[in-house]
């Protein structure tokens, strides 16, 4: 969960499909549909909960080959290999190292370590700080008459600067988001 205490729930491309169905028909939000089905779930009889939780512990819902789990046999040396590169790039295990490397292999997006992320995420978090610093000054230099400011130029500059560090605040934030979900 993150802050906002949202989720992220991934479902295969058939629920998707019938979630999309209940949204068209319904008007209402995936939350709210998600939260019905959960009440569905709880008023059910315990028959009918044991044939859901077979159903599920079975994963007869998700029949949809969008994922597939690979195995690999890796030396010793192999393995230590990753686990080095893995302490260099900041994944916690050498299976997500294992995927970063075959995705950015195969994948014409690039996508970007741990530590890269983190500075990304720094970066983000520095402009704005740099937004709202300019925005203070405006306040001090506009109550304070301490200058001679032509209030014009200096909002246009202002709002520009402001477009600006929201445009790359925005594109970091689809890089971070996108990798999350690819790793």
């Amino acid at each position: 969960m993150n802050k906002n205490n949202n989720c992220v729930i991934k479902v295969s491309k058939d629920d998707k499909t019938i979630l999309e169905y209940i949204k068209s028909k319904t008007n209402a939000p995936y939350s709210r549909i998600i939260s019905i089905l959960l009440k569905k779930f709880n008023s059910c009889d315990t028959d009918e909960k044991n044939k859901i939780n077979d159903e599920i512990s079975k994963n007869k819902f998700y029949t949809s080959d969008e994922n597939k789990i690979i195995k690999l046999k890796l030396t010793e040396n192999e393995v230590n290999i990753l686990k080095e590169i893995s302490k260099k790039t900041g994944f916690s295990s050498i299976t997500k190292q294992a995927k970063f490397l075959l995705l950015n292999s195969i994948k014409n997006e690039k996508l970007f370590t741990n530590i890269e992320i983190d500075e990304f995420i720094k970066t983000r978090t520095e402009i704005n700080t740099i937004g709202k610093n300019i925005y203070q000054l405006l306040k001090i230099l506009r109550s304070g008459n301490s200058v001679k400011i032509n209030d014009n130029n200096l909002k246009k500059s202002i709002d520009n600067i402001r477009d600006k560090i929201d445009i790359l605040s925005n594109k970091l934030g689809i890089i971070i988001e996108k990798n999350n979900e690819r790793i």
